[in-house]
């Protein structure tokens, strides 16, 4: 899969002519190329996708944090979308480009940019394609209704690439121990 295939499953859908090449000179493909990063970019911040997990030791900077609570001032790595959180547990703070923690070394585990289609799960292309289809719809014709139409789609579809991604992971997302005194009286502990 490529992302000119991308986007023509989505000019489709919104029943926009297909095109080539992101490089066409025709409204269509400059739309495309407008519009794909920044709808593959919010795909993947609305959720923790497997495919686009990563972790890294992040660099520490020369300047301390101006934060007292987080005092030590590290870099974000450049393909980062979106923080999950710190592979200790441990509290951070998120500024810009940056981060401030408490201890160093650190790891983060973030959503990274993943720019090659060739990676992305088919779930993933579903919603992003219906998400495309609403901002193409609405720049091409103006079709506020079929806009609307692919963002309900759009959000059916990522919750069940949501569910089906979750589940191969869902050792991951599940607690250890409840804290809730509910929880443990139902398990006699």
């Amino acid at each position: 899969m490529d992302t000119v295939t991308i986007c023509n499953l989505a000019l489709t859908a919104a029943g926009i002519p297909a095109i080539t090449s992101l490089e066409d000179e025709n409204n269509n493909a400059k739309l495309c190329k407008r519009f794909f990063p920044i709808c593959r970019d919010r795909v993947l911040r609305d959720h923790f996708w497997s495919f686009a997990t990563k972790f890294t030791e992040l660099p520490r900077a020369a300047k301390d944090s101006p934060d007292s609570e987080y005092p030590v001032r590290c870099y974000l790595p450049g393909d980062v979308v979106r923080v999950i959180k710190l592979l200790d547990g441990s509290a951070f703070r998120r500024a810009g480009r940056e981060i401030f923690v408490k201890n160093y070394p650190v790891t983060l585990v973030y959503i990274s940019k993943v720019a090659d289609p060739d990676l992305y799960d088919s779930c993933f292309v579903e919603a992003l394609q219906n998400l495309l289809s609403a901002e193409l719809c609405l720049a091409a014709s103006r079709d506020i209704r079929m806009a609307q139409y692919f963002r309900t789609e759009y959000d059916k579809k990522l919750a069940i690439a949501r569910s089906i991604d979750s589940q191969e992971n869902s050792h991951v997302y599940q607690k250890k121990d409840s804290g809730s005194s509910f929880i443990r009286a139902r398990r006699g502990c």
